[in-house]
């Protein structure tokens, strides 16, 4: 059993515990730590864990395995780098860190140490997302042609000023790092990397100080082109459609709802069975803590997922395409970076 502690106590938090707490034969979180006492103290009460009054005691502790990190994102680089040099596991939510260089530094030190490093995308797990992969494998979409996706909700409208989603720098772009990168990692996990970036990003509505309405045009390696939308003001939209020669779908996974088209035939619609993706995850996490399979999402793939998000801020600020360099990589290769280290007009 992976002995685990919550750090940053906020909504996730409470979602990533109740999916396992006495659900999970392989996890169990019996440690938290929030700056806030009385976050924690709820937090104790709520879940019946030890309560720790900073993140230092917490890696200090011989009786944890791993934390879940579920702090602001600026946070994440450092405390990684923390936990993996005390010897702890880490999981870590999206986006991995705001920098391909600090996600890169971050990735290395838990290398060295030994330690697992897994990033929460907990849409790879979905019963969609697997469909569609398995169509890809299979051949069943020909040649792959373009994907479209939309990841969007209207919580920023919501935002309190001094709320730290409230930032520019904690959300950059819009709603990249919160929803966008949902589905970045779901676009490269079907077509592969991304190598061009062209976006906008515009504040029209939220009152805070952040973009809310953001939109890219992606091309991959193997030629392949897409489209990315997230927006912080509208109802709530996730989506992704992938397009071939031999077939179209049409995908919710948070709905659990897939539509084929294939040349010739009417619609089809496909039933799934349901999956806790949370439990998923931190299972599968769980799993390669003791020695078992690899985390399905490797580091290398959320660097690269940071590096397009840096891709398209950088874009939509200087009003051009963004290339991004993938000529130092082999297939196999950790990820691509930004031309130059920071980005490539063209």
């Amino acid at each position: 059993m992976l002995r685990a502690a919550a750090i940053g106590l906020g909504w996730w938090a409470d979602e990533l515990t109740k999916a396992v707490q006495d659900k999970s034969d392989k996890i169990h979180v019996t440690a938290c730590y929030s700056r806030a006492a009385k976050t924690r103290s709820d937090f104790c009460q709520r879940y019946g864990v030890a309560e720790y009054v900073s993140y230092a005691a917490v890696l200090s502790d011989s009786n944890i395995d791993a934390v879940l990190l579920c702090t602001p994102h600026s946070l994440h680089a450092e405390q990684v780098e923390q936990a993996a040099r005390a010897g702890k596991h880490v999981f870590v939510e999206k986006p991995f860190t705001l920098t391909e260089e600090s996600g890169r530094a971050a990735a290395k030190v838990c290398t060295d140490a030994g330690r697992i490093l897994a990033v929460g995308q907990n849409r790879r797990f979905a019963a969609v997302t697997q469909e569609v992969k398995r169509m890809l494998e299979a051949g069943e979409f020909g040649t792959p042609l373009h994907c479209e996706a939309n990841f969007s909700n209207s919580r920023p409208l919501g935002y309190s000023p001094d709320g730290w989603r409230a930032s520019r720098i904690e959300s950059p772009g819009g709603g990249i790092a919160g929803m966008g990168v949902h589905m970045i990692d779901a676009m490269t996990h079907f077509l592969g990397r991304i190598t061009r970036v062209q976006a906008q990003a515009k504040r029209l509505a939220v009152a805070v100080d952040i973009d809310d309405t953001t939109s890219a045009l992606f091309e991959f390696e193997s030629g392949a082109t897409g489209y990315l939308g997230t927006l912080n003001a509208c109802p709530q939209t996730v989506f992704f459609n992938l397009y071939g020669t031999g077939a179209n779908v049409f995908a919710a996974p948070d709905a659990n709802c897939l539509t084929v088209h294939r040349t010739g035939d009417h619609p089809a619609d496909v039933v799934l069975s349901p999956i806790d993706t949370l439990l998923a995850e931190l299972e599968e996490f769980a799993d390669a803590c003791a020695g078992g399979a690899a985390f399905r999402v490797r580091p290398e793939e959320a660097i690269h997922t940071v590096a397009v998000m840096q891709a398209m801020v950088a874009s939509a600020q200087l009003g051009e395409a963004v290339v991004l360099n993938t000529a130092h990589y082999g297939e196999d290769a950790p990820t691509s970076q930004l031309a130059t280290s920071e980005c490539s007009l063209k």
